[in-house]
């Protein structure tokens, strides 16, 4: 009995002993496999395709698409900014398609369904894309200039335009009897005989150019212009053009500049007054022949000085090419939105061409009726309220006026009863004289451009001529109209009826 029990127990021990082991290679191998589901688990969460990457990846998603969503609105909205006309001066988000840069403009609607480049740092002064839109340099200026800013008019041109509008190019269109250019300019082939005949004019300078200005620098202290060795000007304008559809030229004729009042006076030898009455230095002395041409005494003043493009002033005449060259350059130095340039030839042609007009036959023959002319007829100059002055010409010398008046035009003044008067007239005087809102780009004053060319004249003589444009108040609108220009004045030439006009590029 006794021996039973013992094997019962021994047998019951190794029950025991076998459950127990059984029972450890269960917890391993739960523990191995807690641990690979551990391991599983954390993959999924933390691993590259994990569910935490997963939801990161699921974030950036969704903030990209909330921009997207963004993006897109902002589109639609431009484009309902093209679809739905911005009143006139209201700026309006930059159109996408084209790549304006906003630091240097703004765009600004016309009141017309045109968005307008508008550079930083001028305003909205009224008109539209097809009445010709108005910027000044003053805030809530007007037409009628009562901020007294510099204004300038928004000259919509295609790349097509300005290359088509070379001298080269739209000679022929223009020439009939001989209104484009003087039989004594630089037109035509034959470099011998009167003077400047011989090529047509570019607006670009050479190293040869630039080698007669330094000579002609030293001869007569003509200031040196930075853009005569650095600049291509009309690379300005094709880059302008090609970016933002268009230029700006000036409003009016250059007027003198704020800080001085010219006096006429032989006496004085024509000197710059400032409003408190002190001389400044003398930049000519006037001959009283030959309309007062003649070489420049002194240049000094002109440095610091710029033009201005005002209502009402006088017209900045007596002054070289080179010298409103360099003015002209100076208006908006240092500005960040635009260049300022003496008006080139290309951008006076397509002006005349493509916004006004002019055709063979009729403007581009005759602008008697639009400009100050000898011969205007339609202009009621007893009821103009301006700065005038009047010329007379007695025995082959002009006899230059001695002061501007203000009071109104007297009957008998100008131009009728008396053959041998002419009378300037300040920028802007008569809404005649008007096109496209600007004003005086014919008659008044001949504008002096940067067309020019060095000519071998009376055998090897080479001078420079420079050629300004569209006629003056000594001349009948017929013989020299809008288009025409005159290649016979010289580098150092300057004349009581010879002026200028400035041209904004956008940078």
């Amino acid at each position: 009995m006794k021996k039973v029990k013992e094997k019962q127990n021994r047998k019951k021990k190794t029950t025991n002993l076998k459950e127990h082991g059984i029972t450890l290679i269960a917890l391993v191998i739960t523990v191995i496999i807690i641990l690979i589901l551990a391991g599983v688990t954390l993959n999924t969460a933390l691993g590259q395709n994990g569910l935490f990457q997963r939801a990161k990846l699921a974030t950036e998603k969704y903030k990209e698409a909330e921009e997207q969503e963004k993006e897109a609105i902002e589109d639609i909205v431009k484009e309902l900014d093209d679809i739905i006309p911005a009143e006139a001066g209201e700026k309006v988000s930059i159109p996408k398609r084209k790549g304006w840069d906003e630091n240097k403009v703004d765009a600004v609607g016309d009141g017309e369904g045109n968005v307008i480049p508008v550079p930083k740092g001028f305003y909205y002064a009224g008109g539209s894309e097809t009445t010709g839109f108005v910027i000044s340099d003053a805030q809530n200026d007007d037409l009628d200039n009562k901020e007294k800013g510099n204004q300038f008019v928004w000259i919509p041109c295609t790349e097509e335009q300005y290359s088509n509008a070379k001298d080269d190019v739209i000679d022929e269109e223009w020439k009939c009897d001989d209104a484009y250019k003087d039989n004594g300019n630089m037109n035509g082939e034959n470099t011998t005989g009167g003077t400047g005949d011989g090529k047509a004019w570019r607006d670009n300078y050479t190293d040869d150019d630039v080698k007669k200005l330094n000579e002609v620098y030293k001869e007569t202290n003509i200031l040196p212009t930075e853009s005569w060795k650095n600049e291509n000007q009309i690379t300005k304008g094709q880059e302008s053009i090609k970016k933002y559809g268009g230029f700006y030229i000036a409003r009016y004729e250059a007027g003198i500049p704020d800080a001085a009042v010219f006096s006429i006076s032989k006496a004085e030898n024509n000197k710059y007054i400032d409003t408190q009455g002190q001389n400044l230095t003398v930049q000519w002395s006037i001959s009283t022949t030959d309309h007062g041409r003649g070489s420049v005494a002194d240049t000094g003043i002109i440095k610091e000085l710029k033009p201005v493009s005002k209502r009402g002033v006088q017209a900045w005449n007596y002054i070289t090419q080179p010298n409103s060259k360099f003015v002209a350059e100076n208006m908006y130095k240092g500005s960040n939105s635009v260049g300022s340039y003496l008006v080139d030839s290309q951008a006076w042609n397509h002006i005349c061409k493509n916004i006004f007009n002019a055709k063979k036959g009729e403007t581009a023959n005759d602008s008697k009726e639009w400009g100050n002319y000898y011969n205007n007829t339609t202009t009621d100059y007893q009821k103009l309220t301006c700065l005038w002055a009047e010329h007379k010409y007695s025995s082959n010398i002009w006899n230059i006026a001695t002061e501007y008046k203000t009071e109104n035009i007297k009957e008998g003044d100008y131009p009728k009863g008396q053959g041998d008067a002419r009378i300037e007239l300040s920028t802007g005087a008569s809404d005649d004289f008007k096109k496209y809102n600007i004003y005086d780009m014919a008659g008044n004053m001949w504008e002096w451009t940067t067309g020019h060319n060095v000519i071998t004249t009376n055998g090897d003589t080479k001078q420079m001529f420079v050629v300004p444009r569209g006629g003056c108040f000594l001349d009948i609108g017929v013989d020299f109209p809008i288009v025409r220009a005159n290649g016979d004045f010289r580098l150092y030439d300057y004349d009581l009826h010879v002026g200028f006009r400035v041209v904004l590029y956008i940078e």
